[in-house]
């Protein structure tokens, strides 16, 4: 029986090591990589990937984070319910199904993707007791502005943002209750106000790890009122309206560093496919047929993957025509001469 097919993606070739903004340290009180799932929407896309690189920037221990996109939640059946006119964001109710996308095992994290990580998240961890079934910040907060964001509608209830930073243990018994059919049937209240749980199961957490920008305030000579975590709830700088709110000029360095980062793991990314391109110009040619099928693979995989890495290479042809014929030539050389006056020298790719 031959070997499963490998499947080539932009994630399998940052995990092997292109991506220098990984966390570095270990921790034996949860299981690891401690899992984080960043509520997605597409209007917030920047928001969530600022915020993703925020938390494996400062991380001592190994994450993995995954964010909750409501398109995919649907094909696999898991979120059906309509959007209400009050959801400000796509995650509004998808945020619940935190535990069963982890499984209902361990702890777990769920954040807004309008964060931004000024912390290791390891000092999060630590606060973790396994006697709660979640823990957050437990503001008492009603926010005076009737809009926040781009224009959408300003909602008031009890317990408001509780919900923006939750540490689930998701291997509660009380949290088994948060399948995908009561996520998708219950109220606004009943979820966002934690009504599956006793008072006394909700741990908190200082403020400052979910400091609200407009609502909280730093006490100068105050190390404890720092923040940890920014969040931009009534809206951050990627939208045009907020552009110059309160802390707006740290989540702007950050976003530079993060864009700046991503364009230099792309161009990492190129050359190891530009290699693989090289090594598989004698894969096509080689006798020996061994590798042949997975050679095929790879070069189906390639024009793909290159189109997601710079820029300059999404000009040429989605098809990869040429890539993955009985004469590589064509394609070969469009993206090789591509790469070539990007600046990547292939001479090392023939040592």
């Amino acid at each position: 029986m031959g070997s499963a097919a490998m499947e080539v993606t932009y994630d399998t070739l940052v995990s092997n090591g292109i991506s220098s903004i990984q966390g570095n340290g270990t921790l034996d009180k949860i299981d690891l990589p401690f899992k984080i799932f960043i509520g997605y929407d597409p209007k917030e896309d920047i928001a969530c990937e600022v915020c993703k690189y925020s938390i494996l920037k400062r991380s001592s221990i190994p994450v993995e984070i995954h964010p909750i996109k409501q398109s995919e939640l649907r094909e696999k059946g898991l979120y059906w319910r309509e959007r209400g006119k009050l959801e400000s964001t796509e995650f509004s109710f998808s945020r619940f199904l935190t535990p069963h996308l982890a499984n209902y095992q361990g702890w777990a994290m769920f954040v807004d993707c309008d964060f931004l990580y000024l912390a290791d998240i390891e000092e999060l961890v630590n606060l973790i007791d396994d006697t709660f079934a979640i823990m957050c910040v437990q503001h008492d907060y009603t926010p005076k502005e009737t809009t926040k964001m781009d224009g959408a509608v300003q909602t008031v209830y009890p317990r408001k943002n509780w919900s923006s930073m939750v540490l689930y243990n998701c291997g509660h018994p009380k949290n088994k209750v948060l399948t995908p059919e009561v996520v998708n049937t219950q109220s606004g209240a009943f979820l966002h106000r934690f009504q599956w749980l006793d008072d006394n199961e909700i741990g908190s957490v200082p403020f400052v790890w979910n400091f609200l920008v407009g609502h909280n305030q730093v006490v100068e000579g105050d190390p404890a009122t720092q923040p940890k975590a920014i969040h931009y709830t009534l809206g951050g700088p990627w939208f045009e309206a907020w552009k110059d709110c309160e802390f707006g000029d740290l989540w702007v360095k950050e976003r530079d560093e993060y864009e700046k980062e991503k364009e230099n793991t792309e161009k990492k990314a190129a050359k190891i496919l530009f290699c693989y391109i090289t090594n598989l110009r004698y894969i096509e040619s080689s006798s020996v047929n061994n590798g042949h099928s997975f050679g095929r693979s790879l070069l189906q995989a390639v024009p793909t993957l290159l189109l997601q890495f710079h820029p300059a290479l999404r000009g040429l042809s989605s098809s990869g025509e040429g890539i993955g014929s009985s004469s590589l030539s064509p394609g070969f050389e469009s993206y090789a001469s591509t790469l070539i006056g990007l600046g990547y020298n292939p001479s090392p790719c023939f040592q």
